[in-house]
């Protein structure tokens, strides 16, 4: 009875070696695959921002013809002051980014969520323009019609900004206007390249909704881009003598950007 008992012990322990074993062997011959690598393949706009030069002080004009299409009264305007660029946003998606010129430090442009409340296509300004003498000569091109007095026999001839979409109760708004690329230059309107404000001023309506922020939006997709190189990585290049190795070329090319067009006319 005692020997029955140790060699089902011992058959036991014979098949519990066999499954370790098979076990062991499944193991070995399984192999782990490996990390599969994430390719990020740009946009048609990071491509734009990358590829513009010294973006954002660029005069270039991005627009994406197929989501300009798209725009309607939830679509949303951004005007980043930092930046001095606009940008329209349809579905969340960048479907235009254009330069801007806004107030200079005298007449700053505020801040804050607005919308659009007044939209006229040809507008002139009651309040900055030049003024002229009473023989037809003029005597300032920067006249504020509220302070500046007219001459005797003179007039004042207000500014005129075309595509005018008002924004605030005192007469700031977005119009087409001279506009250099990163400088403020207006007395606190948003002075716009004349084709991107005929393309906002058709594609907007009363009501759409204007952000005007010191810094880029949240939702901006391309901050990645514009973030400056690791400093140290520049400096341990330099201890070593040497210039960093290029980035590998990507197997994939990113897709055609839809339009971009430098230094249109601002009239």
């Amino acid at each position: 009875m005692r020997s029955a008992k140790k060699f089902i012990l011992f058959l036991l322990a014979l098949v519990t070696m066999a499954g370790v074993c098979l076990v062991t062997s499944s193991c070995q011959q399984q192999q782990i695959p490996p990390p599969v690598e994430t390719i990020h393949i740009p946009t048609a706009y990071e491509t734009f921002v990358e590829t513009s030069g010294n973006y954002p002080e660029v005069m270039s004009i991005y627009v994406d013809e197929d989501l300009m299409q798209q725009a309607n009264k939830k679509s949303e305007v951004y005007i980043c002051l930092s930046q001095q660029r606009g940008r329209l946003y349809v579905n969340d998606t960048v479907a235009a980014d254009w330069p801007v010129s806004t107030g200079v430090d005298r007449h700053p442009t505020p801040t804050g969520k607005f919308r659009i409340r007044l939209k006229k296509k040809d507008h002139t300004s009651n309040r900055y323009g030049r003024m002229y003498d009473a023989n037809g000569k003029c005597i300032n091109r920067d006249a504020d019609a509220f302070n500046d007095p007219v001459p005797e026999g003179g007039h004042f001839e207000g500014s005129p900004m075309p595509n005018w979409m008002r924004l605030t109760s005192d007469g700031v708004g977005m119009h087409t206007g001279k506009v250099r690329a990163g400088r403020r230059l207006s007395h606190g309107c948003i002075r716009t390249p004349h084709y991107m404000a005929c393309r906002l001023f058709d594609v907007t309506d009363i009501g759409t909704r204007v952000y005007i922020t010191d810094e880029p939006e949240a939702k901006f997709p391309a901050q990645h881009i514009l973030q400056p190189a690791p400093k140290q990585t520049a400096e341990a290049s330099a201890a070593a003598g040497s210039s960093p190795a290029p980035a590998p070329a990507s197997a994939e090319t990113a897709p055609a950007t839809p339009f971009i067009t430098p230094n249109f006319s601002t009239r």
